[in-house]
């Protein structure tokens, strides 16, 4: 059986915990949390692993963690790199705008799971071994409940960060104009309370050419999703716009959609019972898990520079 790796962010959000478990029926997966301290110096902290015991090393870490640490990354034998903000390298407001690429260049080869299809495209038209993985969601703790949605119109996270300059726009304009909740919740059943009381969950991912974890989260927990159209990634999700969630592309479309859903109760249902079977079926951690452990299994070994440092199958 394959011997991996994990490192893994500590704490994290959200929490893999139940995606690397679920991993453990395909490989043996040794998991060492690692704080923000711990992070800056990698060096340090694997000093006393031996690792040419494990097959594979995934690092699941805070890229402003380990953005300066290349040189050390560069010799680490057969590196897999988990990355959900991978997106940042290309959103100017970002604070990480265009810092990705150089650092994963920097690395030499090794095989990077992006959560984007269309970026792990753009990765690998520079010449990053780029793998597209979709994000999930917990589902030993995200779920429909069956309760009563009081909630006509919700969603759930932040919007005050820079990178989030046109979702903030957007929601803002929905909260003005169409009723939107903008709300928040802690993690655990406080999330899931809150999700399972609104009908309709608008999602806004301008500028990430991807969908956050949430969307597939209010899926799971029978929100009808009304998505921002990312014109790539619906294809590869099997995301199908009146079928299993409604896509938007302008505000002007969000508004009219809206309409049509707010005097057809029907319709509602019929495409959130969807999205949640669909969610249910495509985007647990027990498929991620398998996706995860595909990719990583047939990453080729990687040899390193230095043939006198650790090595597998040198």
């Amino acid at each position: 059986m394959m011997k991996i790796l994990a490192l893994v962010a500590h704490p994290r959000m959200p929490n893999n915990d139940e995606m690397y478990q679920a991993m453990q029926q395909y490989a043996q997966v040794d998991i060492v949390k690692m704080d923000s301290n711990q992070q800056k110096n990698l060096r340090k902290q694997l000093k006393h692993i031996d690792l040419k015991q494990y097959d594979r090393i995934v690092l699941d870490l805070h890229f402003k963690r380990i953005v300066k640490q290349a040189r050390f990354l560069s010799a680490l034998p057969n590196l897999v790199i988990y990355e959900e903000d991978a997106c940042q390298n290309y959103i100017r407001e970002s604070k990480w705008h265009g810092q990705f690429l150089p650092f994963y260049k920097k690395l030499g080869h090794f095989r990077l799971l992006c959560t984007s299809a269309q970026l792990a495209e753009k990765f690998k038209h520079e010449g990053i071994d780029a793998c597209f993985l979709a994000k999930s969601y917990d589902q030993s703790l995200l779920k429909n409940l069956d309760a009563d949605r009081d909630i006509e119109l919700g969603f759930i996270g932040r919007i005050s960060s820079d990178a989030y300059g046109k979702r903030k726009e957007l929601l803002t304009f929905m909260q003005q104009t169409g009723g939107l909740e903008l709300l928040r919740a802690e993690p655990g059943e406080a999330y899931l309370n809150l999700l399972n009381r609104i009908k309709v969950f608008v999602s806004a991912d301008l500028g990430f050419d991807e969908y956050m974890i949430k969307n597939f989260e209010a899926m799971a927990c029978g929100c009808l999703l009304v998505a921002y159209r990312q014109g790539f990634e619906e294809e590869a999700l099997g995301l199908e716009d009146m079928k299993n969630v409604v896509l938007y592309s302008d505000k002007q479309q969000l508004l009219d959609k809206l309409e049509l859903l707010k005097n057809n109760t029907i319709l509602v249902s019929q495409i959130a019972n969807a999205g949640q079977a669909y969610a249910e079926k495509y985007f647990t951690y027990d498929v991620m898990a398998r996706n995860f452990y595909s990719y990583v299994e047939n990453a080729s070994p990687i040899n390193l520079k230095n043939e006198n440092k650790l090595v597998k199958n040198a």
